[in-house]
């Protein structure tokens, strides 16, 4: 695709530009979005619907600016695909047009299009009409954060795991690939509060989520606060014996915390208990399933030792 356009580079280096996908037909209407856009955002084209859609794919931009009138397939008929996208559906677009039909403006709202401008093109009214919708798409990306990290441990939650591990489960059973999902439990946290307090505690659970996340981050996991003293995790396919390194890690990185727990029955630091599974994914399989294993595991680990981690492997009966 040697005539696929080139994003045109931002030109500031403060906050990072939003990316603008502008698709039309003709060149020049290209030319003045991006002259008009550029300074402050990054600006892609395209001068087809194909094209267009398979750039959005491909960069998933914040904004989508979209000539209704074009060969082929029309910006009417290329929104319905984008708002059909599951990757793409939560993108703006904005239609620009050189027509004037109001039932036309209406039919484009109706099938999801955000605003309308009309050709021929007034900078002032681009630049203050995408400004418009690119401070929604901010404002919303920060309800998001908010909505689904936790506020005291900066991790994401539980809410956000539920969001994101069925993708994880399904692409690893498409792949053939192991997943391991694991269960992490404070050791006698609630006899920590009860004697340092709660403030320490939350300084507790903010150190150890830290740390935490930096060991399963080296090997490409996630670590989520599922509540209160509880996260749970994610690993993708490593060797066996990797795994075991990794999940040893996790218990002696928090140990060498060196955080003081003159009221646990374990030791006198604070420690952690983990659970995990392994498994190959099969799409009839549940991801309830393998999270109670992992829960099993993590009980077993509590009932006997502490400080200490169990990991199964589990394999579907075909």
């Amino acid at each position: 695709m040697k005539d696929l356009p080139k994003p045109i580079k931002m030109k500031r280096s403060t906050d990072r530009a939003f990316t603008i996908l502008c698709i039309d037909d003709e060149t020049a209407n290209l030319k003045i979005l991006s002259s008009v856009l550029k300074q402050d955002h990054q600006v892609m084209v395209a001068k087809s619907a194909k094209q267009g859609f398979d750039i959005a794919i491909d960069v998933l931009p914040d904004l989508i600016i979209l000539d209704v009138v074009m060969p082929d397939v029309s910006g009417f008929d290329l929104i319905e695909k984008i708002k059909k996208s599951a990757q793409l559906k939560d993108i703006p677009v904005i239609f620009i047009t050189g027509l004037n039909s109001s039932e036309d403006e209406e039919k484009g709202l109706l099938l999801g299009a955000c605003d309308y401008i009309h050709k021929p093109f007034n900078h002032s009214i681009i630049r203050a009409r995408v400004n418009t919708h690119l401070e929604i798409v901010r404002q919303r990306r920060l309800l998001e954060k908010f909505a689904n990290f936790d506020s005291l441990t900066e991790l994401p939650n539980r809410r956000k795991w539920e969001q994101d591990i069925d993708d994880i489960w399904n692409l690893a059973a498409v792949n053939g690939e192991s997943v391991t999902i694991g269960m992490i439990d404070v050791d006698h946290f609630k006899l920590y509060n009860d004697h340092y307090g709660h403030q320490q505690g939350d300084i507790v659970l903010r150190k150890l989520s830290g740390a935490l996340n930096r060991v399963l981050f080296d090997y490409k996991g996630k670590i989520y606060r599922y509540g209160g003293e509880e996260f749970i995790f994610y690993l993708p396919e490593v060797a066996h014996d990797v795994l075991h390194k990794i999940l040893n890690e996790c218990v002696e990185i928090v140990r060498s915390l060196d955080i003081e727990h003159t009221q646990s029955k374990v030791a006198d630091v604070v420690t952690i208990s983990l659970g995990a599974v392994e498994q190959i994914p099969d799409i009839a399989d549940s991801i309830d399933s393998a999270i109670k294993i992992a829960d099993h595991n993590l009980y077993d680990v509590k009932s006997q030792s502490r400080n200490s981690y169990a990991v199964s492997s589990y394999k579907r009966e075909s």
